[in-house]
């Protein structure tokens, strides 16, 4: 499960107008398996899937990714944490952390069935499962934004922003929660509130091409002819080749002639 950071990254096929936006593709989590360490400390032994990191893994398990470095030590782990797919780290647990733990562990089989779901497109089902990984565990940000993903995908824009919002809110810098945030708010025709979230995305990552294009085309939709052509052109500087960046270049012509 591409679970945080860049996440658990499910395809946002959000629409700023007349183009779909997509993120990375859906990640899974490994499995984890349950065992004793001994008196006053728990573990649980956990099978690393493709594309998941530690950053990832330790938000799922613990909440949050500052744990990567303990899971890195406690595993011998080195050369910028990276690990390999199918690999087993042993993850461990202070008696104050074990139920929360054992119930994230117990949330990831219902969340792995919902990010299968929605690479088959059956969206109401894969809702369905993140709700049921929210029932189990509250606090899995990953299942939290993928929810939203799925009712962003389904039109339930207000639904997805509800849950947006408390991400956004708690990890402000992080980009994939940033822009599916301002994606909500645009397709609600909140333009000036998506035009503020996209900034917020690109001044902590400037070179976040889709959070510019949703910035240029909410500056467009506010009417904001300047700062729209000016959003473009920094668009453009980000990307001068894929067909987002003719779409860019269409709207930077109508609005340059515009104001001519």
């Amino acid at each position: 499960m591409n679970t945080l950071g860049n996440k658990w990254a499910v395809v946002i096929l959000l629409a700023l107008p007349a183009l779909g936006l997509t993120g990375c593709g859906p990640k899974k989590t490994g499995p984890g398996i349950t065992t004793l360490a001994g008196e006053g400390q728990q573990q649980i032994e956990h099978v690393v899937a493709a594309g998941e990191t530690l950053d990832q893994i330790a938000d799922n398990y613990y909440g949050t990714p500052e744990w990567a470095g303990d899971i890195a030590r406690d595993n011998g782990l080195s050369d910028g944490f990276s690990v390999a797919p199918g690999s087993v780290l042993i993850l461990r647990f202070g008696a104050d952390q074990w139920e929360e733990a054992r119930r994230r562990a117990a949330a990831l089989a219902p969340y792995n069935r919902g990010v299968d779901m929605m690479q088959q497109d059956r969206l109401a089902e894969a809702g369905r499962q993140f709700e049921l990984a929210l029932a189990t565990a509250p606090g899995l940000a990953a299942a939290r934004y993928n929810l939203a993903l799925v009712q962003l995908q389904r039109g339930k824009n207000d639904e997805a922003l509800a849950l947006l919002t408390p991400l956004t809110e708690s990890r402000p810098d992080d980009p994939d929660f940033g822009f599916a945030r301002g994606n909500a708010l645009f397709q609600l025709t909140r333009f000036e509130e998506a035009s503020t979230q996209f900034g917020r995305v690109l001044a902590d990552h400037p070179d976040h091409s889709r959070a510019a294009f949703g910035l240029a085309r909410s500056l467009e939709a506010e009417e904001k002819t300047s700062a729209a052509i000016a959003a473009w052109q920094a668009y453009l500087k980000l990307d001068s080749t894929s067909s987002w960046a003719e779409t860019a270049r269409r709207s930077l012509r109508k609005l340059t002639d515009g104001s001519s």
